[in-house]
Parts: C-alpha cells; sequence; structure tokens
C-alpha cells in the first residue's frame, strides 16, 4: 500500500468546513480527527460527516504527521508553535500569522525540527495564473482589483490581510525583487479596520503594481493584469478565464499587422485553454506530495512572510 499521510484538521469555520470536505476527496491524505472548541459546531459537523472529534489539541497531535490550521488569523502563530514543537508539519492558511515577529518565530522553530510548512496562498493553484506564467517575462505594470461583498467573518484583519494578500503573493511571484516604495491609502467604513485600500508597490526590477482591494462592494472582482514590452495579459481569476495579447515580429496565423515606433509588429490575440479544477484539493494534495516525497513546500514559509511583509508595509502607509 502507497504511504499516505495522516493529517488533523484544525477548525470548522467556514473555510474548514471546506478543508474537510476537500481532504475526504484526496487518496494520499488520511484523516485522523478534527480538533474544534465548539461542542455545537462538533454536533453540526458530525451528522454529515463520519469522522473524529477532538477538543484537546495534545490528543489529536499524537497521532498525526502532520496539520492544517484553519482558523482565525489570530490563533494561527500559537498553533502551529505547539504542533512544530510536537514534530508536526503544517499548513497554515493566509495570512500565515498576525504579523511577521511571530512568522519568524515559526521559521526558527521550523528549522530546529527540520519541518514543512505550507502557507494557503490559494490562487497560486489557480489555473489562470498557473497557465500564463510561460507568457510573463520581465512585466512592467501590474493591475488588481479584488472586490468582494461585505461578510462580517473576515473583520478580525484588514481587507489587506483578509483579501488584498492573495493579489501581493502573486505579484511577489512575477516580481522576483524587492520592493523598494510603497504608497497606500485605506479607509475604515464598517470595520475597525480598513475595508477598502489601495496601493501603488514599486520594485527594484523596474515593475510598478497598483492594487486594489475592498470588501464592501456591490459586486464581486478578482481581475489581474500583466503588461510588458511584448504582451498584455489579462486574468480573471473568479471566472477562471486568461487571454494573452502579444506583439510578434514576424506575421503567423491570426495576426493583425501593426505599425508601431519600432517598426511594423504583429498582433496576436489568444483565449488560453484552462482546464478547471478544486484549488483547495490542489494545494492540500501538493503539500502532501512535499511531506512524502521529501520535497519543498510550492508555497513556502517564505512566501507567506514576503506576502506578509508586504501587508505590513502598506498597513504603515496608513497609520
Amino acid at each position: 500500500m502507497d504511504r499516505v499521510l495522516k493529517l488533523g484538521l484544525i477548525g470548522l469555520g467556514h473555510l474548514g468546513k471546506i478543508h474537510l470536505k476537500c481532504i475526504l476527496q484526496i487518496p494520499q491524505i488520511k484523516l485522523i480527527g478534527c480538533y474544534e472548541t465548539s461542542q455545537e459546531v462538533i454536533d453540526q459537523i458530525s451528522k454529515e460527516y463520519n469522522c473524529k472529534f477532538y477538543t484537546d489539541l495534545n490528543e489529536l497531535l499524537k497521532l498525526v504527521d502532520a496539520v492544517d490550521i484553519v482558523t482565525p488569523t489570530s490563533s494561527h502563530f500559537e498553533i502551529a508553535r505547539i504542533a512544530l514543537s510536537k514534530g508536526k508539519h503544517c499548513f497554515i492558511e493566509k495570512p500565515v500569522t498576525q504579523n511577521l515577529k511571530e512568522a519568524y518565530t515559526l521559521e526558527l522553530i521550523q528549522n530546529e525540527n527540520k519541518l514543512k510548512i505550507q502557507v494557503g496562498h490559494v490562487e497560486r493553484y489557480n489555473p489562470a495564473f498557473s497557465c500564463v506564467l510561460a507568457y510573463v517575462k520581465n512585466p512592467k505594470f501590474i493591475e488588481a482589483h479584488r472586490l468582494a461583498s461585505f461578510n462580517p467573518r473576515g473583520t478580525d484583519v484588514s481587507v489587506i490581510h483578509d483579501l488584498m494578500i492573495h493579489d501581493l503573493d502573486l505579484i511577489s511571484v512575477l516580481a522576483q525583487s524587492e520592493p523598494i516604495d510603497i504608497r497606500a491609502n485605506g479607509v475604515n467604513i464598517i470595520s475597525s479596520y480598513p475595508d477598502i485600500c489601495s496601493a501603488r508597490i514599486e520594485f527594484a526590477s523596474g515593475l510598478v503594481a497598483n492594487v486594489t482591494a475592498s470588501r464592501i462592494s456591490m459586486k464581486q472582482m478578482r481581475k489581474f493584469r500583466i503588461i510588458q514590452e511584448d504582451a498584455y495579459i489579462s486574468l480573471d481569476l473568479a471566472s477562471k478565464e486568461a487571454q494573452v495579447i502579444s506583439l510578434l515580429e514576424s506575421q503567423s496565423e491570426n495576426t493583425i499587422e501593426l505599425e508601431t515606433y519600432k517598426g511594423k509588429k504583429y498582433v496576436k490575440l489568444q483565449d488560453l485553454s484552462i482546464h478547471g479544477n478544486n484549488a483547495i484539493v490542489d494545494e492540500l494534495t501538493s503539500f502532501s506530495d512535499a511531506i512524502l516525497n521529501d520535497r519543498p513546500c510550492d508555497v513556502s514559509l517564505q512566501d507567506g512572510i514576503r506576502a506578509l511583509s508586504l501587508v505590513e508595509a502598506i498597513n504603515k502607509q496608513m497609520l
């Protein structure tokens, strides 16, 4: 029999329930049990799912190889600290911790115990994003808009921690360089944290990114645009669609001739073929692969720290 990862799920809130459903679809993961402090939630979930529940975290940790932490951000650090100190690998939902100090502490414990941490930046597994990576070369400008209607569930953190961080992670992947200047504005409207934020980030590579996030919008939007010298790349992360408009040196099938300041070029429009997927199933599968096959995690703790450092830098601009 092939090896399986013995996993404990920690937290059965809205996202935790989604993770539970996804975990049960992954053959190489054996769900040992779920940790939840609310008996009401346990009673509700037990009617639908046949799994074991624990109200003592240490009891669950004795039985597993790894944990999936899907709790409010404020509890990520302490739960992960306990799990890592007991030799357990961790999948931690984004943002990895409340602040960089906590994240760096987890990094020390991780390195001491030679364990793996993967951060739940799920948009990395959005097929619209992954399919355009082959077309991205030295991007000069990125524009990202992420709009959502108000949900009280996310108001323990700012819209930057809650929503914008998804796009900050993707931008970091594409920038491949350090930020050198950040400007930002935000507004508190419903919660005590910013509910709307717009940021401009300049990177050492010359890339400039404009990022907007709102959690009090009348409509949903997750759009991402990349501009470089030879292409305009448009992504709809919600509908999982992508389009590439390329500027070519020579004529080919389905191109349009265009006069530019550099002479004659040829424009080609491509609607990319994208296969649907379940991004959460994919990220948890990759986490288990990393442990079972002893390879690096696709989205490492260092990636989570990089995204969180941008979040903190943007927050400082609004103080």
